[in-house]
């Protein structure tokens, strides 16, 4: 055998070997599938479904924003004050009014002449609230001007333009009507649950469909019908299997106590999965998607492409810049490598932070008993004591600033809307 064939031999079974390593690497920390045991359809079947057998669970997250992520118009929904109010952004004049039981706004439209906009849907609760619009081919576009739902004497309560210091007409690309403010592209899947965006290239039109129009159940814990004919067989017979198409069980039987010698939290027993964090993540990081059919329990790279620690995008430690994109910097944090997952420090059903959870319950205000966590402090994101206009605008400025080269070269500046992708 000559040197050159053993050194190849050599490269090749080591290029095995890390091969090797690399797929076990992956197993160990992909988020992992457990395939139904319950012969049955593999549907979404709603929240509603869900409260029978999950009623606490059901209450804390009836009264949270998930819940009001997305909601049809209405006298209980609407936030803000369409009593013939008006606001004046450049030189257009915008009036918020209602017809009968159905709210309106007059404003400029793809054009640039006002016209009367029926508002089909709110979007978001605190601490602003945008209003939804249907244009021609499927488009539903969000409006660039919001309603600041703070109290009045902490500056809210009143409209407000998503860019207040630059002048958006109907030739921008940041206008309402334009792509960048497009919900079935930028906004739908992180506000609904099980969202198609059904878009038809040929026609160049949006046949968007989803499964319930908020954040409920089944977009954290996967499509329910298995797991509810699991639950109506006989308590004996029952498969060990439940249904459900992942099981966010990493922090059962765990426990945090102080470590004598650092004096910090420390885990029971080391966590070697990410699956709670990555289903988090499908919402709560900065990423591009790249296709559809997510469900909770899928590897999250296969649907989505996170962004990099990149400027414009992070603080200069790594904290996260606007709203709640925050799984990026949660990977690099000691909380992540010690172990920590999201609902160790945030209930995930009513989305509060433990400490003040259990504040309240313990004052009587909630009544239930709550999971398993570490409690204790809370996290505080540069960004929570921003304006509403400032905490949302983030996410647009952050990438104008991070722009590729390529965009910089390009005619006119490349600007992002206020939604992640």
């Amino acid at each position: 055998m000559t040197l050159t064939r053993a050194l190849a031999l050599v490269a090749l079974a080591a290029a095995l070997a890390a091969g090797a390593f690399g797929i076990r690497s992956y197993r160990a920390h992909r988020p992992e599938r457990i395939s139904p045991g319950v012969a049955a359809p593999l549907e979404y079947v709603g929240a509603a479904t869900c409260r029978a057998c999950h009623q606490a669970e059901y209450t804390a997250w009836e009264a949270s924003q998930h819940r009001q992520a997305m909601q049809p118009a209405a006298a209980g929904s609407v936030l803000g004050d369409f009593n013939d109010s008006r606001f004046q952004y450049g030189a257009v004049t915008s009036t918020f009014f209602r017809r009968e039981d159905r709210f309106w706004v007059r404003t400029d439209g793809a054009d640039g002449t006002l016209q009367d906009f029926e508002v089909k849907y709110t979007f978001g609760v605190s601490p602003l609230q945008q209003y939804l619009i249907d244009l021609p081919g499927g488009r539903m576009q969000a409006l660039s001007i919001a309603w600041d739902t703070r109290p009045k004497n902490q500056g809210g309560q009143r409209w407000f333009h998503l860019y207040p210091g630059e002048a958006i007409d109907h030739t921008d690309e940041l206008h309402w009507t334009g792509r960048q403010q497009n919900w079935n592209f930028m906004c739908a899947d992180c506000h609904s649950t099980n969202v198609r965006k059904g878009y038809d290239a040929a026609s160049d039109r949006f046949q968007t469909t989803w499964s319930e129009i908020n954040v409920g159940c089944e977009a954290c814990h996967g499509p329910g019908s298995r797991h509810v004919t699991w639950g109506r067989l006989p308590a004996a017979p029952r498969p060990r299997d439940n249904g459900l198409t992942v099981h966010l069980i990493e922090r059962r039987g765990i426990g945090w106590t102080l470590d004598p010698g650092t004096l910090l939290p420390a885990r029971s027993a080391p966590r070697t999965t990410s699956i709670e964090i990555t289903v988090c993540a499908q919402c709560h990081s900065r990423r591009a998607q790249i296709a559809e059919g997510y469900a909770p329990g899928a590897a999250l790279e296969d649907y989505y492409v996170p962004e990099l620690i990149a400027p414009g995008l992070y603080y200069a430690d790594g904290q996260q810049r606007g709203e709640v994109y925050t799984y990026g910097s949660f990977l690099q944090s000691r909380m992540a490598h010690a172990g920590v997952t999201c609902a160790d420090c945030h209930e995930p059903h009513s989305q509060r932070p433990r400490a003040h959870f259990e504040d309240e319950r313990r004052r009587g205000h909630v009544d239930r008993e709550l999971p398993e966590g570490i409690g204790g402090g809370r996290l505080q994101d540069r960004d929570q004591t921003a304006k509403p206009d400032e905490y949302h605008r983030g996410a647009a400025r952050a990438m104008l600033n991070s722009a590729s080269s390529e965009a910089a070269q390009r005619s006119k500046p490349m600007r992002a809307s206020t939604f992640h992708r």
